[in-house]
């Protein structure tokens, strides 16, 4: 059987008059259309044969190798978080599941971008990730940047002869000689 055209009849009652409008409309020219089943393909990562826990940092995103998850042992749909974590003036990025986190994809893959990514591209592209000792699921990620020499000049704490060190002010006198009283 097929329908080449249709009439549609709407019957409307207006309550304020009590009268039965009624409309009719005429359609035509249908056509079959048949839908295709969609199919969704289940992207699997390349195994990369890299037996060490790794992440690479990419455009928008960040990727895990299988070594890595088998390490965290995450799976797709999990959220994962990156934080930056100080101890003293060392800043070590740290990877954990969090529910405020972004979803870990079917290729391992984890959305960074912004200030985070850029925070992460300054500790390198790639990344060695570590069990965080004493914290349960935390992961330290060591990044392949070189380390940065510290600019910092240690001051002893006394000086051993004030009287060394002249001071002038912005005007060119000696201040050095100058006591305070209070």
């Amino acid at each position: 059987m097929q329908i080449n055209s249709a009439k549609l009849i709407v019957e409307i009652l207006d309550e304020t008059t009590g009268e039965l409008i009624t409309r009719e409309a005429t359609l035509g020219d249908f056509k079959e259309v048949t839908k295709k089943a969609t199919t969704t393909r289940t992207r699997k990562p390349k195994d990369d044969g890299d037996p060490t826990p790794k992440l690479t940092l990419l455009e928008g995103k960040v990727q895990l190798n299988n070594a890595a998850v088998t390490l965290t042992g995450w799976e797709p749909e999990m959220k994962i978080d990156i934080q930056f974590e100080k101890k003293g003036r060392v800043t070590t990025p740290v990877m954990m599941q969090k529910d405020s986190g972004n979803r870990l994809t079917k290729t391992y893959t984890i959305s960074c971008r912004g200030s985070k990514h850029d925070n992460l591209a300054g500790y390198g592209d790639t990344f060695e990730v570590v069990p965080y000792e004493g914290k349960d699921g935390y992961f330290k990620l060591i990044g392949n940047a070189p380390k940065a020499e510290d600019d910092i000049i240690d001051v002893p704490e006394e000086i051993a002869n004030p009287e060394e060190f002249d001071v002038e002010d912005e005007s060119g006198v000696d201040i050095g000689d100058f006591e305070l009283e209070l």
